[in-house]
């Protein structure tokens, strides 16, 4: 071991209890406790088993002298990996093994970071304990000295603003698959179980860097090429990266499923680079990979560049001095991981600019990968409550009490408590209780993207899913691709900015059929720019025109603006550690139904997209994984039957409340309105009836109803003129009269007709009215009522009119249709 500083050897004791714990169970225990006795003084370190670093089918590969490949599934595999903190200090973490003594890397605060690893051998309780700064890091950098953040333009950065996803709280998983060289087996020896641990506690240190961003690093596999290289390693790092993505999309992804894979060299790269990924790349069949030198002899040196290059796939730009980055972190440690040159201290943390850098990529929709939950049964190990994962008998699973923090889980039980429904962890679940079937949990990110609905039965979101590739957008004008639809025009803006649009076909032809380092359709395998064909020539280098005068990645890009057609074409320098990003990205529209693939423009029916919709019935799209995401009305997985829509994935989609609300409307009518109706019905028939009873009760002459209806206005206390025609109140109030008093009935009984009795032997002489004053003029405005009026029929002298010693009410007229009754 080589220290830059003193070598300091002290005694490290692990306390009885812990040593107890050790031999009563049958592996390492969930909860670690352990105390440091330094020169320093005493440590106690909390340490919580890390459940999500070996994925439950992690895989160990190597090669047998013929060449065969063997692949061991982790069933031997012990998890000896932690992280945790320094009891007293707060914001302090460690990451460590316990695979046969203790060893890793705690950092107590800004200034003070250790590393502990074992003296000799299991049986030995000393250990090595020394101050990070006193080991020998190489002094790396990257060339990008230059970094102006890219504000998408339109329509997609007010889609930024709509979005009420909770991109930044929600967790994502990174399942990572790293692959070692010939070179690297090598250098220990020949030790595959040891290189495989070293890269397991590489991969645990990464972890524990990526959990305040709330992402998660899944190791679930490790490839050892103990016989031979798969691909050419290259001193230059550029063409080692391009080999090595071409062999993952060929070889590794079809045999293991994961979302990232890195390449670890035990060799050395040209310059100061000490490693190289592509920009914003996560998820990527054909881009999502990195390559990365083990530098050094610690792990916490290699998993720094690790993150550093990772952040890269992210979308995560350097922290250069203009962009005022801070590590925001209790510690404030003095490297931040994204800083292009690092020197004798390595990045310890993500930086302010690098939680931005992500928020924006995922936002735009980087990383569509990253949101699905890890199955229970992938998860490596025994079944344990306090692992974070719900499993077989559980009801939740919030970790340790230590550190749980959900108020509808119990952490000792692993059970909800009472009255709760669901346990809180889930986007699914709102103060304990399950959002019902249909409510949305993760909105879509652009038209490429697919809505995720709850099922009402788990507190989780289903999987993240999104359109096919090759599937349409833009009004047709281009296509789906890993959700993104991907135009010239978006391309052009995030190199030149807003207003910067695509060149002319002939600037394409010109400038990447010439096979320089401003137009090309990639590289060979020596690295030598490969001329596009003509059929390619919009698959190479990007080519835009307007939009700024500079490009907006990098201070040193060549910039050359062609004479013969409108365009320019740029070499971006963005550092040793960062390819091209000018090179036309994959499903990108290169023609009329066809699209980039490979740098080649091919037919977009060799994506299956087509082939795929025709099991949808017409009602519905393929999602990413080939199912039908079917219309509102309609059921997956073929949509042929009625249903609610969404695909077996999503979940299905929420009724529409527009219809819920008409049924409502609909059986309120039926309850109340109708019966209303019928009892109005009933009424006036009885009336009616009774009518035509007292009619002939009385012996009328003629008591019939007329065929034809007739209007008839009947006015209560109503005035009488002289010469015996009706007056309205208004009339006699015009004319300055006041309406005489109603007469009383002969009997005790209310009724707003006047009434109507059979002549007597000594009928009684009405009560004549007083004459009325000379009247006014006739009103225009009056003179079609009193048209009306003077077709009222006047009863004859045979009804008995009794006065009435009471002010009759008030009342306005009723104009309505009737049936006239007549009692000759």
């Amino acid at each position: 071991m080589a220290w830059a500083g003193r070598d300091r050897s002290v005694a490290l004791w692990l306390s009885p209890l812990t040593l107890q714990s050790f031999y009563l169970q049958e592996g390492p225990p969930s909860h670690l406790q352990v105390l440091l006795e330094t020169e320093g003084g005493p440590l106690f370190l909390e340490l919580q088993q890390n459940e999500v670093l070996l994925s439950g089918t992690h895989t160990l590969v190597f090669y047998l002298p013929n060449g065969t490949r063997v692949s061991e599934d982790g069933t031997g595999q012990v998890n000896c990996y932690y992280h945790g903190q320094v009891k007293g200090h707060l914001g302090s973490w460690i990451s460590a093994s316990a695979c046969g003594g203790l060893r890793g890397h705690l950092a107590v605060s800004g200034n003070r970071s250790y590393g502990v690893q074992p003296v000799s051998g299991p049986g030995d309780p000393r250990h090595f304990f020394f101050e990070i700064q006193d080991t020998a890091f190489p002094d790396t950098k990257c060339g990008l000295t230059q970094w102006t953040p890219v504000h998408p333009s339109g329509e997609d950065s007010s889609r930024l603003h709509r979005r009420k996803r909770d991109l930044v709280g929600e967790v994502k998983y990174i399942e990572l698959a790293i692959v070692t060289d010939k070179k690297e087996y090598e250098y220990y020896h020949g030790d595959i179980r040891r290189l495989q641990i070293r890269m397991l506690e590489i991969a645990n240190q990464v972890d524990l860097f990526f959990r305040p961003l709330n992402v998660r690093v899944a190791l679930v596999a490790v490839e050892i090429w103990n016989k031979m290289d798969h691909i050419t390693v290259d001193q230059n790092p550029s063409v080692t990266l391009n080999r090595f993505l071409a062999w993952r999309q060929a070889e590794l992804l079809p045999h293991i499923r994961h979302d990232n894979a890195q390449l670890v060299i035990g060799g050395n790269f040209e310059g100061s680079a000490v490693g190289m990924a592509t920009q914003a790349s996560m998820c990527s069949p054909e881009r999502s990979g990195r390559v990365n030198m083990d530098h050094s002899v610690s792990t916490l040196g290699v998993a720094s560049t690790i993150a550093h290059e990772l952040g890269h796939n992210l979308g995560m730009n350097h922290d250069t001095v203009d962009r005022k980055c801070n590590c925001s972190n209790l510690l404030q440690v003095k490297s931040c991981i994204m800083e292009p040159a690092t020197g004798f201290l390595p990045g310890l943390g993500f930086s302010s600019c690098s939680r931005s850098d992500l928020e924006t990529s995922l936002r735009q929709g980087g990383g569509m990968c990253l949101f699905n939950v890890p199955e229970a049964q992938r998860i490596f190990g025994a079944q344990r409550c306090g692992n974070l994962f719900v499993e077989v008998g559980e009801e939740c699973d919030c970790g340790l009490m230590e550190v749980c923090k959900d108020p509808c889980c119990n952490a000792t039980t692993c059970k909800l408590v009472p009255g709760a429904k669901c346990s809180s962890s889930g986007i699914c679940c709102e103060k304990c209780q399950l959002r019902h079937s249909g409510s949305v949990c993760r909105e879509p990110l652009g038209e490429c993207d697919l809505p995720e609905y709850c099922d009402g039965v788990s507190s989780f979101c289903p999987p993240n899913v999104f359109l096919q590739d090759g599937h349409p957008c833009k009004n047709g004008q281009a296509f789906c691709y890993s959700g993104d639809c991907r135009t010239y025009e978006s391309q052009c803006q995030v190199l030149w900015g807003p207003g910067s649009t695509q060149a002319p076909d002939d600037c394409f032809r010109s400038v990447n059929m010439k096979g320089d380092k401003y137009g090309n359709c990639g590289r060979n395998l020596n690295g030598t720019y490969i001329p596009c064909r003509a059929q390619d020539m919009k698959c190479g280098k990007i080519q835009c025109q307007g939009g700024n005068d500079r490009p907006l990645l990098g201070s040193n890009a060549e910039v050359v603006n062609h004479r013969e057609t409108a365009c320019r074409s740029a070499f971006f320098n963005l550092g040793e550690d960062i390819m091209d990003p000018a090179m036309v990205m994959p499903g990108t529209a290169c023609g009329s139904g066809k699209v980039c693939i490979n740098q080649k423009c091919q037919e977009v029916s060799a994506l299956g997209v087509q082939e795929c919709r025709r099991k949808c019935s017409g009602h519905g799209v393929c999602n990413s994984n080939a199912n039908c995401h079917c219309d509102p009305g309609w059921a997956p997985p073929d949509c042929k039957s009625s249903g609610y829509g969404g695909s077996v994935e999503s979940g299905p989609l929420e009724p529409e409340k527009d219809s819920s609300a008409v049924s409502t409307a609909l059986l309120l009518l039926f309850l109340l309105v109708l019966p209303l109706t019928i009892l109005v019905g009933v009424c006036y028939f009885k009336r009616s009836t009774l009518r035509q009873g007292l009619c002939r009760f009385r012996k009328a002459s003629s008591c019939q109803y007329s065929a034809e209806p007739e209007t008839r206005v009947r006015f209560l206390g109503e005035g009488i003129t002289a010469e015996g025609n009706r007056i309205s109140h208004t009339e006699a109030r015009a004319m300055g009269q006041a309406p005489p008093e109603r007469p009383r009935p002969p009997q005790r009984m209310q009724s707003t007709e006047l009434q109507v009795m059979p002549p007597t032997t000594k009928p009684q002489v009405p009560v004549k009215p007083p004459p009325p004053k000379k009247p006014l003029p006739s009103d225009p405005a009056t003179q079609d009522q009193e048209e009306l009026l003077s077709a009222v029929p006047i009863y004859t002298p045979q009804a008995v009119v009794f006065p009435s010693s009471r002010r009759p009410l008030r009342l306005q007229p009723l104009v309505g249709t009737s049936r006239r009754s007549k009692c000759n």
